[in-house]
This record gives C-alpha cells, structure tokens and sequence, in this order.
C-alpha cells in the first residue's frame, strides 16, 4: 500500500503575513523625514518594482512635500556637481524656481510688514515628462 502524503501548511509569505496598519498622522500635523529617509524609500519602492505604479498614485492624489531652501539648495547644488543639470530631470530640478508674493495685508492698528511667502512660479518645465520616450 502506498503512502499517504500529509497535508503541509503553505510556506508562502502571503499567507503568513499579519495585517499591518500604519500610523497615520492628524490633518494639520507635519513630520519632519531627512532627505536620505525619503531617497530610500523610493529605492524600495523601485526595487519592488512599484516605482511606475506609485508615481501615477502620487499624482493623482496630488500628493506633495514641503521642503525648505537648505534641502532644495543642496539638490540642486549636487546636480549641477556632479553634471547632472543636463538630464531632463536635472534641468527641472536645477531651474525650478519660486515668485515671491507678500501675503494680504491684516487691517488693524498698526500694519507691520508681514513675511514673504513663496510660491511655485509657472515653471517652464511643465507639464513634467519624464518617462522613457516622452
């Protein structure tokens, strides 16, 4: 007579993984991420090979990040270093620029002057196409 085989649990990942929910933060809240923090987390999301799949997300949901003058100085700086102001990406990053406005003036007693804000100025880099081909 032959042997029965026994039934095995599935070794997959799949099945044994646990739900995980993530830590959401509260509207109006921000966090503050280092630069290398955020490069690393699009190389695993390349490396799983989602990078196309969470690009067009990010658009769609229109998502975006704040990131002040030394960061965006800095990227900027190291493109053109190291000669990379010429690739269609360089040349956005490198070039991007901002319009100064002065905020509305609030009435009162005595008016100071407020602090500029800046905002994306109509870049000539717009509409952003990056992709291979176009």
């Amino acid at each position: 007579m032959a042997k029965k085989s026994k039934a095995r649990k599935s070794k997959s990942k799949t099945s044994q993984a646990k739900k995980v929910t993530p830590t959401y933060l509260r509207e109006g809240t921000s966090f503050t991420m280092g630069l290398h923090d955020v490069v690393r987390a699009l190389k695993v999301i390349e490396k799983h090979r989602h990078l196309d799949q969470f690009v067009g997300a990010a658009k769609r949901a229109k998502a975006s990040v704040l990131i002040d003058a030394d960061s965006v100085n800095f990227v900027k700086d190291f493109m053109v270093k190291y000669r990379m102001h010429d690739d269609p990406v360089g040349k956005h990053i490198v070039n991007a620029r901002v319009e100064r406005r002065a905020p509305a003036a609030v009435p009162g007693p005595t008016t100071t002057a407020a602090p500029t804000v800046e905002t994306a100025a109509q870049d000539p880099f717009r509409p952003c196409r990056f992709r291979r081909g176009g």
